[in-house]
């Protein structure tokens, strides 16, 4: 667990539009707030990856996607908050507004309610979906451990946020107007 101490720092750079590295359910992830776009454009930068594949936004209550997502049922709602097992991520209509930085070129957005300690504390101190993407080069391993963050990445990081990766595989992609599971 971070301390309040922590937390701080991290909430600087974030707010100062910085980018950091965490660790996730799965692999260590980089990312920045979802309103930070000159910090989206860098992470696109920094792994070589084409911006209208989209990015996945982490959250730790659904209301913080709330200004980038079409309203959604009661029944919806209840099964993005129902227990998962396994991280999942939810691909929900997205506002026209919404930036194409964070949604590619689709209609709907990546949401993940995580699950990993680390990175629910930082969605809960900004209160505000941080994106995020696997911390590699597109193409090259995704890396799992700080010392490989900090070795491989961190010229082009603002900071890196030590922690425990959950160790489950990458994430369910489901989407959730069909009900159709893209990635299991």
């Amino acid at each position: 667990m971070l301390t309040q101490w922590q937390l701080s720092c991290i909430a600087r750079v974030l707010i100062g539009g910085g980018v950091i590295a965490y660790p996730t359910e799965s692999v260590y992830g980089i990312g920045c707030l979802f309103d930070q776009f000159n910090a989206i454009e860098k992470i696109l930068d920094v792994k070589n990856r084409p911006a209208s594949k989209g990015l996945i936004l982490l959250v730790s209550d659904f209301s913080q996607v709330n200004s980038l997502i079409c309203p959604l049922t009661a029944r919806q709602l209840h099964q993005l908050n129902s227990c998962q097992k396994r991280a999942t991520t939810w691909l929900l209509p997205r506002r026209q507004e919404t930036s194409s930085l964070l949604s590619g070129n689709n209609d709907t957005l990546a949401v993940r309610l995580t699950q990993n300690p680390v990175a629910r504390q930082i969605c809960q101190k900004m209160n505000k979906a941080i994106v995020s993407t696997s911390c590699n080069i597109t193409g090259k391993p995704e890396l799992d451990r700080t010392t490989l963050v900090r070795n491989q990445m961190i010229k082009e990081l603002d900071l890196v946020v030590g922690g425990s990766c959950g160790g489950q595989r990458n994430s369910r992609i489901i989407d959730l107007i069909s009900n159709t599971v893209l990635r299991d």
